[in-house]
């Protein structure tokens, strides 16, 4: 009887080698193979989806990041009517200087000194009159004689009294053109350079800054200076 020749027996491999011989192994087994073909679809499946997303939102993969600028608040801006100085004199709670905004009535300027006493007598002023800076407002009481009405342009008149054709002073802070034109000497010319003037100073201080008007020399001035008050 023959002997019965064995085949030799390979010697143990370990390491790198063993792992790729027991992965050759998986690979003979079917079920391993439908399952590592089901995971390359699922892989290629996803990569396609991300490349249709890229595609689809007109970036490509590897475009830098497209930065959306941010959205700046609107500014909204508030403009405030500069504020006039009004000095309203006479039958009021608070006479002196007040401040009321640009384009501010008569009405308004009298409400800010207090509103008038008792026996006021707002009749004789336009109340509707618009102010302008360093104008005063003479306010009487019932019965006082001689007292200016503010009107002619939104101007009130002279103080107390004042107006044309009337006894006492006229004020140069307040005088309208028509009003400065009835002073001896002074026309509709001169008047409105009285009134340039005033309105260069913000206001007279004193008479004697008349001196300082193109046309009154010393002889007018000395004609003029009983007859005006600041």
């Amino acid at each position: 009887m023959l002997p019965i020749e064995q085949t030799p027996r390979r010697p143990p491999v370990h390491g790198l080698a063993a792992t790729i011989e027991g992965f050759r192994d998986r690979l003979s087994d079917p079920r391993v193979r439908i399952g590592a073909l089901l995971l390359v679809a699922a892989v290629a499946g996803y990569c396609f989806s991300q490349v249709g997303g890229s595609r689809s939102s007109g970036a490509l993969p590897g475009d830098p990041p497209v930065s959306v600028p941010p959205i700046r608040a609107i500014r909204t801006t508030t403009t405030t009517r500069p504020a006039v100085l009004v000095h309203v004199a006479g039958a009021v709670a608070h006479p002196g200087l007040v401040r009321v905004p640009a384009g501010s009535r008569v009405a308004d300027a009298i409400a800010a000194a207090g509103g008038g006493v008792p026996d006021v007598d707002l009749d004789r002023l336009n109340l509707a009159a618009k102010v302008v800076d360093g104008q005063r407002i003479p306010v009487a009481k019932v019965g006082q004689p001689a007292v200016a009405a503010a009107g002619d342009g939104g101007a009130a008149t002279a103080g107390v009294p004042g107006a044309a054709g009337e006894t006492g002073p006229i004020d140069l802070n307040a005088a309208t053109p028509a009003q400065l034109d009835t002073l001896p000497g002074v026309g509709p010319s001169l008047a409105a350079a009285i009134i340039a003037e005033r309105e260069r100073r913000g206001g007279f201080t004193s008479v004697d800054q008349l001196r300082d008007v193109r046309g009154i020399g010393d002889k007018r001035f000395a004609d003029l200076k009983p007859l005006v008050t600041v």
